[in-house]
């Protein structure tokens, strides 16, 4: 037995710590425990699971399936047998079959699922599976700038608990810099895969890699050359687009580069003039506080609203607006107008941030070397 002072004092440490925390020290205890009994392997390599997962990927862009093929190349690394699958090819009726089962996935446009991952989704929500034996984790990749952020995610781990499985990990939910939340999401499926089976830990030496820039950086950036790569009489368009910075770019392969476009000067002002706002006033949205005209410019998407900021506008403004209408907020200012500015300061509020187009970036900057032009 512990003495009392010694019990107290883990008391206190263990009060701190999160519930994927206290799953990391449980694995970890049971390894120290486990090497005063001569328990880890002579060779220091890691303990071998003797169990084997499947990791599971519906992609559209590209990007989970990416993901799920770096975190289970990880997996392999530390003692667990990796089945990895895209939903696209992923035959349903294996799912009962599934004891170890794990998703990447991301979500589309409105809270769709991957065009690519939409049969399995269907599939999984209209069929009745008994899923008793299955043990399963969900990481979900999305983007904060919309409203319906990493729900399919949350749609595929509501069913499958509902369906009988047990829930190994909490689902995760990564932003569009989601890297590191991934890798530490593979760690905890291995820390809990490990404590479950009444493995040692696998002690895994890091991986020697490139330190990569943590969360996102911002520059600003002028477009210097836009050049149609297509011949005359072509159908196709194909630009060739350079952007200079004021500053050496700091990235590496794998990065994804966001361009956030400002809006238009006329539709900025088109909206000020229909509703009468002080384009002066101040305003707190969901990411940024600043003056409406400085939010209708670069921070809100003005121009292609989605359908929930529609029917929130209806809500506000009292029209009956038909569902599949899709405007720009000038047009919509335009067929349905705001009677007061006040009614509008609501309007700003429920407007989306606006997006990012992002884009892989290939070229490694120890070949090519850093530079200011992308």
């Amino acid at each position: 037995m512990l003495s009392e002072d010694k019990l107290q004092k883990i008391k206190e440490f263990t009060s701190t710590l999160s519930r994927e925390e206290l799953i990391w020290l449980n694995g970890y205890i049971a390894g120290q425990a486990g090497a005063l009994q001569g328990g880890l392997p002579s060779s220091g390599t890691p303990a071998a699971l003797n169990k084997k997962i499947t990791l599971a990927y519906g992609t559209e862009t590209g990007n989970s399936k990416k993901l799920a093929t770096q975190l289970a190349g990880i997996a392999k690394k530390k003692g667990i047998g990796v089945k990895l699958a895209g939903l696209d090819q992923y035959r349903f009726t294996d799912l009962a079959k599934e004891e170890y089962f794990f998703v990447v996935i991301s979500t589309q446009g409105e809270g769709e699922p991957p065009l690519l991952a939409k049969k399995f989704y269907d599939q999984l929500h209209e069929q009745a599976v008994e899923l008793k034996k299955m043990k399963f984790g969900v990481l979900a990749l999305g983007d904060t700038s919309y409203a319906q952020f990493c729900k399919t995610g949350e749609d595929i781990d509501a069913r499958l608990e509902a369906l009988g499985a047990h829930r190994m990990l909490p689902l995760k939910k990564c932003d569009v810099d989601y890297e590191e939340d991934s890798l530490h999401w593979i760690d905890n499926v291995a820390t809990v895969l490990q404590t479950s089976v009444g493995s040692v830990p696998a002690v895994v030496a890091p991986l020697v890699e490139d330190k990569k820039p943590a969360g996102k950086k911002h520059y600003n950036g002028i477009i210097v050359t836009n050049i149609n790569l297509n011949d005359r009489g072509s159908n196709k368009e194909t630009y060739h687009v350079e952007i200079s910075t004021d500053e050496d770019l700091d990235y590496l392969p794998g990065d994804a580069l966001g361009l956030i476009p400002a809006n238009c000067d006329a539709a900025v002002e088109e909206i000020i003039a229909l509703t009468g706002v002080d384009p002066e006033l101040q305003i707190q949205t969901a990411k940024v506080k600043a003056p409406v005209r400085e939010l209708l410019k670069k921070h809100l998407n003005i121009l292609y609203p989605l359908k929930s900021t529609i029917k929130q506008y209806a809500a506000i403004t009292g029209y009956e607006i038909p569902e599949e209408l899709r405007l720009s907020i000038p047009d919509l200012l335009k067929k349905y107008p705001i009677k007061a500015a006040a009614a509008f300061e609501e309007v700003i509020k429920i407007l989306t941030p606006q997006a990012p187009r992002l884009y892989s970036i290939s070229s490694a900057p120890g070949s090519h070397g850093l530079g200011r032009y992308i």
